[in-house]
């Protein structure tokens, strides 16, 4: 198998893959057997019929197609793992050359997480400084904590903004997409509760149809994206690694207050969330007090 990669815009990867033929024509023998198993020739049981007669019954065409099926099933996946690549969704896939004889060659166009190059990150913790919060004799202890979160939410906030506009990255394009269609299905979801209207009726006062709300939101999904990614790039490079019982104990905190989650994405946004509130401490401790 050869294989030609070309980058491209947008956090895109055109993978161009070649099979030689002598390779190809294992999938074209699985096929055949495959596509014979229901056939019915007259002396022999049924699934035991010749290549020859499975070739006239159901025709090279239909062989070859399903022979490509399975070839790109199978080198696609050997590909991205000889590049050491990590897609995101679903690749779009070419034929590009499928002709008896012949090598057997297709495209995988994939996106893919970008290189991202942070700047001093530590440098640019350090230089930001806290605020001190400032409370009058009639606000109560708990009016002083909100605040005091709010001013932590705000420094974290300034803290990945600072460093995401210095980082060097491409954003891919269906991650911003994704995040758009999460913050519409949120705002779906919270319409009717907190406004007392159909989301329907919401559109309408805003004078907006639903596409063009989603549009709107892609600065903000673009840069949530980005800020993301950077948080994942500095926990690369610090190593940063979630003891075993710690996410357990967020996994159990997570499941009481939203059971029911699937197993694996409980144990993935639990580990995000642990790493999120480790790194943002670290970065925390850099900032001049």
């Amino acid at each position: 198998m050869e294989i030609t990669i070309q980058n491209l815009s947008k956090s895109q990867v055109e993978l161009k893959i070649e099979v030689p033929f002598q390779e190809f024509e294992r999938f074209i023998d699985k096929a055949i057997s495959t596509l014979g198993q229901n056939i019915q020739v007259e002396g022999f049981r049924k699934g035991n019929a010749p290549k020859e007669a499975v070739k006239e019954r159901v025709g090279e065409q239909s062989i070859m197609q399903a022979a490509a099926e399975a070839c790109v099933q199978e080198n696609y996946i050997k590909a991205i793992k000889e590049k050491n690549l990590e897609p995101l969704g679903q690749p779009a896939i070419d034929v590009l050359k499928l002709a008896p004889g012949n090598p057997f060659e297709f495209k995988a166009t994939i996106a893919v997480l970008s290189e991202v190059i942070l700047p001093d990150y530590k440098k640019i913790a350090s230089q930001l400084k806290i605020k001190e919060v400032k409370v009058t004799a009639e606000e109560i202890e708990k009016l002083k904590q909100e605040k005091q979160r709010a001013e932590k939410e705000r420094l974290r906030t300034e803290i990945v903004e600072k460093i995401a506009k210095e980082s060097q990255l491409e954003i891919p394009n269906i991650l911003v997409e994704s995040e758009k269609k999460r913050m519409l299905d949120t705002i779906k979801m919270q319409v009717p509760q907190m406004l007392g209207v159909s989301f329907e009726e919401y559109l309408k006062k805003l004078k907006k149809t639903e596409k063009e709300l989603l549009d709107s939101f892609s600065p903000e999904a673009e840069k949530r994206v980005k800020n993301s990614l950077v948080l994942r790039e500095i926990q690369k490079k610090e190593n940063m690694a979630v003891p075993e019982k710690e996410l357990e104990a967020e996994m159990a905190k997570i499941e009481q207050m939203s059971p029911g989650l699937d197993k694996n994405h409980l144990k993935e946004y639990a580990e995000n969330v642990i790493k999120n509130e480790k790194t943002f401490q670290l970065l925390e401790n850099l900032v001049q007090k």
